[in-house]
């Protein structure tokens, strides 16, 4: 390369750094896809988008106009996009944690036919509470082991809940055969 074309190479860089004309930022996500879990308040999709491949300054979030927000009180998948920047971030909401159950054993007639219905669950006084499901229909999903009214005394059986997304809970209650 001749020498006047060197210098022009110089002057034309000295003019676009004195002009601020530079490279355009390249925004792009550390990840495609996340897993949030149900009721999570710390969530921002904000920490996920990269300019020129490092996490955004506070000056660089603030002018990042983002109306949209993220329920994550409702478990399921849904898509946070960038339209400007033409990314799109796949969230799924989960629920991991296994309902609280609380039951009381009491009698019941040695010899008679005895079968678990809304009336005999209802005699174990539940107490069931979920961090996503209602309680009170979680007590719709309450089953527990047969009691063998032959048998005189105390019996153990188990009883357990299962929430809408598979967690379980399981407690050990004393049931009593009495004559």
């Amino acid at each position: 390369m001749n020498k006047k074309r060197l210098w022009a190479c110089f002057a034309i860089a000295g003019l676009c750094i004195l002009s601020g004309c530079s490279e355009e930022s390249v925004y792009t996500l550390s990840k495609d896809e996340v897993k949030i879990k149900v009721h999570e308040t710390e969530f921002d999709p904000l920490d996920y988008l990269l300019k020129d491949g490092e996490p955004l300054d506070e000056g660089d979030r603030a002018k990042i106009k983002t109306g949209a927000k993220i329920d994550t009180n409702t478990v399921g998948k849904t898509v946070f996009t960038f339209p400007e920047y033409g990314l799109s971030l796949h969230v799924t909401i989960y629920d991991d944690e296994a309902p609280t159950l609380s039951i009381v054993g009491f009698q019941v007639k040695r010899g008679v036919v005895f079968t678990w219905n809304e009336e005999s669950l209802n005699k174990l006084k539940p107490q069931i509470s979920d961090n996503y499901d209602n309680g009170d229909l979680l007590k719709k999903s309450l089953h527990c082991d047969s009691v063998d009214t032959n048998q005189l005394g105390k019996q153990t059986i188990t009883c357990y809940v299962e929430d809408s997304a598979g967690n379980k809970t399981s407690k050990s209650v004393e049931m009593e055969v009495v004559e």
